[in-house]
C-alpha cells in the first residue's frame, strides 16, 4: 500500500525519477510521525486562544449596562464628477462667506472703525463676495453714514496777530 500511494503523495508536475525505496521510506516516516509533523506549534496555539478569548470578552453584555445604544452607520465618501467638484469649489464656500460678511456688518459690539477695518480686510481677501453684497459704493456708504464734524472755532491768537507773508522782504527796503 505504501508503494502504491507513494508516487501519488510525492509526485510533482515534473515527474522526476524517484528512487522507489527512498520514496517508500519517506511515506512510511510521514505516516508514522503525522501527529508531530502536523501538530500546531504551541506558541501559535496560545496566541490564537488568547485572541479568541479577548474577542469573546468584548461581546459579553452585562445586565443593566445595555442602554440600546445604536452606533451610527459608517459614512462613506462618494466620488463626484470633476464638474461637480469645480462647482463646489467655486460656489460651495460663497454662502458661508456671505454669512460671515453679514455677521461683521450686523455686529453691534464692533465700533465703526473696527467694522471698516474688517470690511477692508474682507474686501481684499474675498472681492467676489464683497462685490456681490456691495455692488456700488453708495450701497457701502449707506452702512456708514457720514458724521458732520463741526468746524473748529478760530483761535483767538490767530486773530490777534495776522499772517504777514512779506515780513522778511521789508527788512531789505531802505
Amino acid at each position: 500500500m505504501v508503494q502504491t500511494f507513494s508516487c501519488c503523495i510525492l509526485c510533482s508536475k515534473d515527474e522526476v525519477d524517484l528512487d522507489e525505496l527512498l520514496a517508500a521510506r519517506l511515506v512510511t516516516f510521514l505516516m508514522d510521525n503525522y501527529q508531530e509533523i502536523l501538530k500546531v506549534p504551541l506558541a501559535l496555539q496560545t496566541s490564537i486562544e488568547e485572541r479568541v478569548a479577548h474577542l469573546r470578552r468584548v461581546q459579553i453584555k452585562y445586565p443593566g449596562a445595555d442602554m440600546d445604544i445604536t452606533l451610527p452607520a459608517p459614512a462613506f465618501c462618494r466620488q463626484i464628477s470633476p464638474e461637480e467638484f469645480e462647482y463646489q469649489r467655486a460656489y460651495g464656500s460663497q454662502e458661508p462667506l456671505a454669512a460671515l460678511l453679514e455677521e461683521v456688518i450686523s455686529d453691534a459690539k464692533l465700533s465703526s472703525k473696527e467694522k471698516k477695518k474688517k470690511l477692508k480686510q474682507f474686501q481684499k481677501s474675498y472681492p467676489e463676495v464683497y462685490q456681490e453684497r456691495f455692488p456700488t459704493p453708495e450701497s457701502e456708504a449707506i452702512l456708514f453714514p457720514e458724521k458732520h464734524k463741526p468746524k473748529p472755532q478760530l483761535l483767538m491768537w490767530a486773530l490777534r496777530k495776522p499772517f504777514q507773508p512779506f515780513q522778511r522782504t521789508r527788512s531789505f527796503r531802505m
